[in-house]
């Protein structure tokens, strides 16, 4: 897979290691909620993971602005695109520099849309797409030769909603992804219980849409993750689920196989997965559960996936996990710290480890590619 998925999956190589050798360590940047826009951070965060202990260490704040709660890698390695999640939306790129540090490229483009959430990198370098949650819309915007965000080249607006009154009164556009084969942009919208496939033209930057894949009504699909096998695995926020999907990358076409809890407890009705990330083997999925604080383990085998474990985050609110170098952390936002997990190579069960980063209102963790 390529580097360029926002926050889930990044790796290519790294330019340069920013101390000691590209061995020893790896970047590690962190997007949090800000003052005056939810929460109690400044920007984004610089970290480092010693490769041997996982173990992470704060190197500071190395950009200002409003709330990047998602970040994203531009395929060279050069560049991190950041959404600014606040109601008058926009996105921002950066220059990474030999020490890590970011420098503002061009303008802050407004994406069309309202609450931007989420955003990728085509593998092509050219284009960024952006779901924006309030407003129900996907913006594409082109990349610019110097890695600057240039004008936005198409908007697409979702319809519908879904049985839940009070977060499905209209469409909510929560994540917007390339599969693996670069094909087919696939966005799941909380709103409306689908997951869309649409086709980029490279030419023109404008999405087709393609084939529709339902959700239960009710599941609130919110991010996914792509097995090496082919299938798709949607964490649902509103009913503590994973449903999967066996996808076509010919033809966009999601064909249901199975769901899934995202715990091993029976979950309340307050409880609402966030992230969901799979093992580099594809053996293993985790689903950060916001309100019961844990990391749902479930075992994957082809379509067939279970609950096997629910490890405690450490914290509150796991706004999202990332899982790197058999290691897992977990941005806990309400209790402000970035906790780490080790992954048994046997079971998958994460064990937290005794490194905890303070970090406020955490919200994206993005590995450096390597």
């Amino acid at each position: 897979m390529a580097a360029v998925e926002a926050c889930e999956r990044n790796q290519t190589e790294e330019p340069m290691a920013s101390s000691g050798t590209a061995t020893d360590h790896r970047r590690v940047y962190i997007g949090s909620f800000t003052v005056g826009a939810g929460g109690d951070g400044a920007g984004i965060s610089l970290a480092e993971q010693d490769r041997r202990s996982g173990a992470l260490e704060l190197v500071g704040l190395v950009a200002e602005t409003a709330s990047p709660a998602f970040l994203a890698w531009h395929p060279s390695g050069s560049y991190l695109y950041a959404i600014n999640e606040t109601a008058a939306a926009s996105v921002v790129a950066y220059a990474v520099s030999a020490s890590g540090e970011l420098t503002e490229v061009g303008t802050a483009q407004p994406t069309g849309g309202r609450g931007a959430c989420h955003l990728t990198v085509h593998p092509s370098g050219r284009y960024l797409l952006t779901a924006n949650y309030g407003s129900g819309h996907v913006s594409v915007h082109q990349i610019l030769p110097d890695g600057s965000v240039g004008d936005r080249t198409d908007l697409i607006q979702h319809a519908g909603s879904g049985p839940n009154p009070d977060r499905q009164e209209g469409p909510h556009a929560h994540q917007v992804r390339i599969d693996p084969s670069g094909h087919q942009v696939l966005v799941a919208d909380l709103g409306i219980d689908a997951v869309l496939t649409y086709a980029l033209d490279l030419d023109a930057g404008t999405l087709t849409p393609g084939p529709v894949a339902k959700t239960a009504p009710g599941a609130g699909p919110r991010h996914l993750a792509f097995a090496p096998d082919g299938m798709v695995h949607v964490a649902g926020e509103l009913d503590s689920t994973v449903t999967t999907y066996a996808l076509d990358p010919r033809t966009g076409t999601m064909e249901g196989r199975g769901v899934a809890p995202s715990t091993v407890q029976r979950a309340p009705a307050d409880n609402y997965p966030s992230e969901i990330a799979i093992s580099d083997d594809g053996r293993h999925l985790y689903v950060a559960n916001r309100g019961l604080d844990v990391i749902g383990t479930l075992e994957v085998s082809g379509a067939s996936v279970r609950p096997v474990a629910d490890v405690p985050t450490g914290g509150a609110w796991p706004r999202h996990l990332a899982v790197f170098g058999g290691h897992l952390y977990v941005a806990n936002e309400r209790s402000h710290e970035v906790t780490h997990f080790a992954l048994d190579p046997v079971t998958g069960v994460p064990k937290q480890a005794d490194d905890v980063l303070a970090v406020p209102s955490p919200g994206c963790i993005l590995p450096a590619p390597s």
